[in-house]
């Protein structure tokens, strides 16, 4: 079996831990409480068992995000759909995402909350490509799932080209 590991960034409370537990667990979470350090669970994708992490956003904990990020084929870039939200994690895609031999994408999560920004306008301010998520909805699991794989595939398409 294959392993590949995926980061999750972002800044605090946008959902990295609801989509991680949604991912791994198959169930929803139903009350914050923030991530000191990292979380971390697997998934098993086909022929691919998938490690991710969740890296906590509070600025205390960013001297982290490097080492945890190496060795991420993939880093998912967390924002809540609000558009202050939006414009800092432009800060964090500028500041920590040019890795090689990695695909950055983003995760416009909270899109069932009012005054959302559509995922066609985060990815516009981001500059990279951006999927619309409500990591609270038990439904969204599938999504997520083939975002997971479609994400991991476009990785080992580019490392070999």
């Amino acid at each position: 079996m294959k392993h590949e590991k995926v980061a999750f960034i972002g800044l605090p409370t946008v959902g990295k831990t609801s989509i991680i537990t949604l991912l791994s667990e198959n169930r929803t979470v139903t009350n914050y409480d923030p991530t000191v350090g990292i979380n971390f669970g697997f998934v098993t994708l086909g022929e691919v068992e998938v490690s991710l992490f969740d890296i906590a956003g509070q600025d205390r904990f960013r001297f982290l995000w490097n080492g945890f990020m190496r060795g991420a084929k993939v880093i998912f870039v967390v924002t809540d759909s609000s558009p202050k939200n939006v414009l800092n994690t432009r800060q964090i895609v500028d500041e920590f995402c040019l890795k090689p031999n990695t695909v950055v994408l983003a995760i416009a999560n909270k899109q069932d909350l009012p005054g959302a920004m559509k995922p066609s306008q985060v990815e516009d301010l981001l500059n990279v490509k951006t999927y619309g998520m409500v990591a609270i909805n038990p439904r969204k699991r599938i999504l997520m799932c083939r975002i997971l794989r479609e994400a991991i595939e476009q990785n080992i398409i580019e490392i070999s080209n």
